[in-house]
């Protein structure tokens, strides 16, 4: 599938997974079905950053991220890396900035465990360690139109659901873990607290006191 503005005037043609005017050179969408493997074969701009591109296939894969978001952390973390950001912090904030923009529920601390651990670590840092870590990035960011915005409840609310969901599953059916998730979104609705704690709430209140504890150990 492609995304395309219809109303463009100018020629269009597809080169590299991308729908570019073939009069200004403007990119006007993108394919969802260019491969890494596409782009690193030809694009001689990539050669010498083949390890950059493992790297973001790597992760991705662990963090099961489609195709299209892939595309976006390849290019944004391209772009990062011109701007003297090192390679793993582009790769950190691309991932972030994709799944954002893409409405992707991924945890912070997991896409970086995620990306230690494809680089032969398997460090985790807590919540707010991370932000920092962001919002130094952030601060190097030269390009106004990559703005991460902060996820709202229920972007924290799928999130921790994906997370406690295969620990669930040894404990419980499928169908008690669809009454925590329904029970979680209305109630999530109610609570004022920060985003990642009414999350983390709405989950724990409609959890029976058994798996309570469990899982406060999974979402900590």
């Amino acid at each position: 599938m492609s995304i395309v503005i219809t109303q463009c005037k100018h020629k269009i043609t597809e080169i590299e997974g991308e729908q570019v005017c073939k009069d200004c050179g403007v990119v006007i969408g993108y394919s969802e079905t260019a491969s890494i493997v596409d782009w690193k074969s030809h694009n001689p701009g990539l050669f010498g950053m083949a390890d950059l591109y493992y790297l973001v296939s790597k992760v991705a894969k662990n963090l099961h991220l489609p195709s299209y978001a892939i595309q976006t952390i390849i290019h944004t973390s391209s772009k990062l890396r011109k701007m003297q950001i090192t390679k793993k912090q582009a790769i950190l904030f691309a991932i972030v900035y994709s799944c954002r923009i893409h409405n992707i529920p991924r945890l912070l601390e997991d896409i970086f465990y995620e990306l230690e651990k494809s680089s032969g670590k398997k460090v985790r840092y807590s919540e707010n360690s991370l932000l920092k870590l962001l919002n130094k990035i952030s601060s190097k960011v030269t390009d106004s139109e990559l703005f991460i915005s902060p996820p709202n409840k229920e972007y924290y609310l799928q999130a921790y659901l994906a997370k406690i969901q295969e620990v669930l599953s040894n404990d419980v059916d499928e169908q008690y873990f669809e009454i925590i998730r329904v029970r979680a979104l209305k109630q999530i609705k109610e609570i004022h607290s920060d985003p990642s704690t009414a999350a983390k709430d709405a989950i724990l209140q409609n959890t029976s006191r058994i798996l309570r504890t469990k899982l406060r150990e999974v979402l900590a």
